[in-house]
């Protein structure tokens, strides 16, 4: 019966898991550049006795150890970032830029470098080109991209170079970098749409044919319809679990009392 109990627990505790990341989905279904996160599950095998009461760790999974392979727990064993293309909406602000396929904006922040797919860009007041948030982007000489002041218009080109002055008189002022990686789902997600490298071995590698879109933005990959759907089913089954642990924990309740009374 108690073992009923850790069943039902490592169902709801997947459930929780979903809902977090249901519910960060769709808090950024605004934000432009954002990647939805996915859950993997995987079937765990142990018997009562290796299941420590407090088996469940700091980040809300099921610490199961291989055992007895006739009973079967659910866990979450990794998160994933859904790198797929988001929606390009057309703003017709001039540093406005988007990346077609894959890639990444390379950010010089206060941290140090961080990646992006939010390419909603504006000047500081130095003339430099920055994201929203004041941090300068990078081009391929490590250097900020300085618009000078009094230039009349900005043009940047499809593998990301900028150009300042007018269509008769334009001078080159440097190329955004942009950046691709072997295996995307290592960078660590952060806040405001950063990544950035956890791990040493990973190395940026440049992308050379880049298609970089002027007047464009990226929108969240997350569908609110699809992700509200998926947090109603969520919910209602994280309530079936409950629903079951409770009813577990009452039959308990009586067996323990009806033994009572037969002593």
């Amino acid at each position: 019966m108690v073992e009923g109990l850790y069943i039902a627990a490592s169902g709801g505790t997947k459930q929780l898991k979903k809902l977090d990341a249901l519910s960060n989905n769709i808090a950024n279904i605004n934000t432009q550049g954002f990647k939805r996160e996915m859950l993997v599950y995987e079937e765990k095998k142990s018997s009562l006795q290796q299941i420590p009461l407090n088996s469940i760790d700091a980040q809300g999974l099921l610490s199961l150890q291989d055992g007895d392979p006739a009973v079967s727990y659910v866990q979450v064993t990794q998160s994933l970032t859904d790198f797929s293309q988001g929606s390009l909406i057309k703003t017709d602000s001039p540093l406005d830029v988007a990346i077609e396929g894959e890639g990444f904006f390379a950010v010089d922040t206060p941290t140090g470098v961080r990646y992006t797919r939010n390419g909603n860009f504006h000047l500081d007041g130095l003339g430099q080109l920055v994201d929203k948030s004041g941090n300068i982007i990078m081009t391929r000489s490590e250097e900020p991209i300085l618009i000078p002041f009094g230039t009349r218009e900005v043009t940047i080109a499809r593998d990301g170079s900028v150009f300042g002055g007018s269509n008769l008189d334009s001078d080159p002022l440097g190329q955004i970098k942009i950046v691709k990686f072997d295996n995307p789902q290592t960078l660590e997600k952060e806040g405001e749409g950063f990544y950035k490298i956890s791990n040493a071995s990973v190395k940026e590698i440049l992308v050379d044919d880049a298609k970089v879109l002027q007047g464009f933005t990226e929108t969240s990959n997350s569908n609110a319809i699809h992700e509200m759907t998926k947090m109603i089913e969520t919910v209602r089954q994280l309530e079936a679990y409950q629903k079951i642990i409770q009813s577990i924990d009452e039959a308990d309740d009586q067996s323990v009392n009806s033994l009572g009374r037969v002593a």
